[in-house]
């Protein structure tokens, strides 16, 4: 049996363990003081010690620091347990969340159809039975009413009554059933000589040119067309429509042919207005011509400064048979060159691709489809010209 004192862990080796017998042991007054300290401070740490100890032994409190569903769920569990409510209550499964609308979405602007428009263009149901019944008066085929509405629009029964020449906006319509509508309407008032039928048969007849590609006819084409079509005096009747805004009148400046004498001051004083040839035509045709005039106008003279020498141009020229040659002589000499044919005329753009390229120069060819392409990759190989990826472009 060991006959040391009773020591704990937490004390450190070689500090005293002793009872109240321990200050009497001390030397003077200031090592008391220490020992009282330090008996004091172990005191309290066994204090602490024994805390923690019977804290370990007691039931410990779970989930404090839960917080949330966790916290909800743990209460739940523990209400079960002491009997304060049935499991079945506690431990069902909610139901469902009430759903909430969902907001609109965003609707991005969608392209309009074709039907769209023209629904939406529709004329309104009561024009239509007007129309119809104004045409059933005239002896003029009610199938025609939906056409007329649209074409002159709101009040287009009283615009037709007040001329009835209108129903030539219609296509299909020509000058002779017109004249019998109007002669229905109008009883003895209708003339061969009124001008509202001069001014109808002169825009049905740049319609008509307009359908077979004229954009505008000459002056004398035009007058000698409303003669024909029982009209007693044409140029009043170009000037009225002309004066309505139906149609525009165009100069358009003659070049001079021959060799131009020598002339003095004064003659060239004379001769400063140019001879012109003067072109009518609807508003719409001819101001669309005028602006691809001036778009190609633009074109032709913004074109860079021609590469390769005129030497080199016309070997590559010679050495291309045919009407190909005159294609590269015509590319060399301008900025812009309008080419047209079949398909046996793709092999002068392949020529002329190729003579480019054998100059230096950067040359493309854009091509339809992948047909053309394949087409025009073929020719180019015939030539010569390489026929790899990025000979031409699609």
């Amino acid at each position: 049996m060991s006959t040391e004192p009773e020591t704990t862990g937490d004390a450190e080796p070689g500090t005293p363990t002793g009872g109240a017998g321990t200050e009497a042991d001390a030397p003077d007054a200031g090592q008391v003081s220490e020992a009282e300290a330090e008996l004091r401070a172990q005191q309290a740490e066994r204090e602490r010690i024994e805390r923690r100890k019977a804290e370990k032994k007691g039931p410990v409190e779970s989930g404090g620091k839960l917080s949330g569903k966790a916290a909800d769920l743990l209460a739940a569990v523990r209400a079960v347990e002491s009997g304060e409510k049935p499991a079945a209550t506690v431990l069902a499964e909610p139901g469902p969340a009430p759903r909430r609308s969902a907001p609109e979405p965003v609707r991005r602007p969608q392209p309009v159809t074709a039907e769209a428009v023209a629904t939406s263009a529709a004329p309104a149901p009561e024009t239509v039975r007007a129309v119809r019944g104004l045409l059933g008066e005239g002896g003029a085929p009610e199938a025609l009413a939906p056409q007329v509405a649209a074409a002159l629009g709101e009040g287009a029964d009283e615009q037709l009554r007040a001329d009835p020449w209108q129903l030539l906006r219609i296509a299909g319509v020509r000058p002779e059933q017109a004249d019998g509508f109007a002669r229905a309407l109008l009883g003895a008032e209708c003339g061969p000589d009124d001008e509202r039928r001069g001014r109808a048969v002169t825009v049905w007849l740049l319609e008509q040119a307009a359908l077979a590609g004229h954009t505008a006819l000459e002056m004398p084409a035009l007058l000698t067309a409303l003669a024909q079509r029982g009209v007693p005096d044409p140029d009043r009747a170009v000037q009225d429509t002309i004066a309505e805004g139906e149609a525009l009148v165009f100069q358009d400046a003659l070049e001079e042919t021959g060799a131009t004498p020598a002339r003095t001051e004064e003659e060239d004083a004379e001769a400063e207005e140019r001879p012109v040839r003067v072109l009518v035509g609807l508003e719409r045709y001819a101001l669309a011509e005028e602006s691809l005039a001036d778009g190609l106008a633009r074109l032709v003279n913004s074109a860079p400064k021609q590469d390769g020498s005129t030497e080199e141009w016309e070997r590559a020229a010679a050495s291309a048979q045919g009407s190909a040659g005159e294609l590269i002589r015509t590319v060399a000499a301008h900025g812009l060159v309008l080419h047209t044919g079949g398909e046996a005329s793709l092999a002068e753009p392949a020529a002329l691709l190729h003579a480019a390229r054998s100059l230096g120069l950067r040359a493309w060819a854009a091509t339809h489809g992948p047909i053309g392409r394949d087409r025009f990759a073929t020719l180019l190989g015939r030539s010569g010209g390489p026929t790899g990826p990025g000979t031409n472009e699609a």
